[in-house]
């Protein structure tokens, strides 16, 4: 049904497409008028957070740590952090000067994207890729290109060369999500590497989204801090979906000072600063967080596993590993035409997916199953899934 709007409405011009409105968003609105449904959709993981953290966050709490804090974040979180990335990573970083702390690493991204992307400007995005980044490169006028994720050996890869074809001298920023969403694919250091460089000779950006540093199942993971300086890079980070604290929407990024002083500026008239809380809890826990990651991580990698062999034995249902992540991307073109049609049958069988073209031009007759819950959780999920295709 059209509501006809108010003459005063009528006047603005729109400033986002609704019917480009996230899936998952929808899927969410779903789930909560419907008790029945399990689900894989949300982006985020639905194991328990460390004990110490939320006891940390009682503590703050009642010691009043509950105002406003700076707009770059606590000086102990930033001195955390900057620890935290040495020990993980080996890469070091000035507290003072090269981090910001972020409403979630959507902020951090936002943020940077409003300094680096102007009109006109070319962006390279990744297919199957975030469904989110295209409408925030949209806004800002870019022009974007994708290049494609490779399926090879059974898993899902960064190939450094697809993206080095589409680097022109047009080129503002070059995005990597290593390891990605929804694929799980990861770049190689010596890829990084590689498109640094070529991003230094073109005065280009790379933007390195590496939410998903802790979930990495074969090898170690690669940050691009390890492969290059900070001239024209950019590092996006989150604790939510490391430590299960979506909800508490607190990201970091790190990047050069100049451009750090201009996130801050933007930030300063937008959310003024990040959650209080979350900011005095994760700097006295992240020293002490080696256990808690290890053990999570591990979870992941049995979950993941068990699920690639049980779409596997389902006749027309093909998947491949994930590297890293949180997410497995099944292709069902064998059994229907869309992801749409899958998504709508598994919906029968009581489990909620994100339909995959969500996810770029390759997620045609593919969904985006999360994995970071409990075993007997997704095991419960394949069960239904088992019960409406087998």
């Amino acid at each position: 049904m059209t509501v006809e709007l108010p003459p005063a409405l009528k006047r603005l011009k729109p400033v986002a497409d609704e019917a480009k409105s996230s899936p998952i968003r929808k899927v969410m609105q779903m789930i909560e008028k419907r008790d029945d449904l399990l689900s894989l959709a949300a982006g985020e993981a639905r194991f328990d957070p460390p004990a110490q953290l939320i006891a940390n966050a009682c503590e703050a709490m009642q010691n009043g740590k509950n105002m406003y804090t700076s707009t770059s974040g606590i000086p102990s979180i930033r001195e955390a952090v900057a620890r935290f990335v040495q020990h993980l990573f080996g890469a070091v970083v000035d507290p003072d000067t090269q981090i910001i702390l972020t409403v979630g690493g959507m902020e951090a991204i936002y943020l940077a994207t409003r300094v680096l992307v102007s009109e006109g400007d070319k962006v390279l995005l990744p297919d199957p890729g975030w469904g989110v980044m295209v409408p925030i490169m949209d806004r800002k006028g870019a022009r974007i290109e994708y290049y494609p994720l490779i399926e090879e050996n059974n898993q899902w890869c960064i190939d450094a060369d697809e993206i080095l074809t589409r680097m022109d001298a047009g080129t503002r920023l070059v995005v990597i999500n290593s390891p990605s969403n929804p694929a799980g694919a990861t770049l190689s250091k010596e890829g990084f590497m590689r498109v640094l460089a070529k991003a230094k000779e073109l005065n280009a950006f790379v933007m390195s989204d590496e939410v998903y540093h802790n979930f990495v199942y074969e090898g170690e993971f690669t940050s691009a801090l390890s492969a290059g300086d900070l001239d024209n890079l950019i590092v996006i980070n989150s604790f939510s979906k490391t430590f299960a604290v979506t909800g508490w929407r607190i990201g970091y990024a790190i990047a050069h000072p100049w451009l750090i002083r201009q996130m801050v500026m933007y930030k300063e008239s937008t959310s003024l600063c990040t959650f209080a809380v979350g900011q005095w809890a994760l700097a006295s826990y992240l020293a002490s967080s080696d256990d808690y990651l290890s053990n999570v991580r591990e979870l992941c990698r049995v979950n993941m596993t068990m699920m690639v062999e049980r779409l596997n034995a389902i006749s027309g249902v093909r998947c491949s590993k994930a590297p890293g992540g949180f997410y497995l991307m099944p292709d069902f073109s064998e059994r229907f035409d869309s992801s749409q049609a899958v998504f709508e049958h598994l919906l029968k069988g009581g489990v909620a997916v994100v339909p995959g073209n969500f996810f770029g031009s390759r997620g045609q007759a593919s969904i985006r199953i999360m994995f970071a819950a409990n075993t007997d959780f997704i095991s419960a999920c394949m069960d239904r899934i088992e019960a409406v295709l087998l």
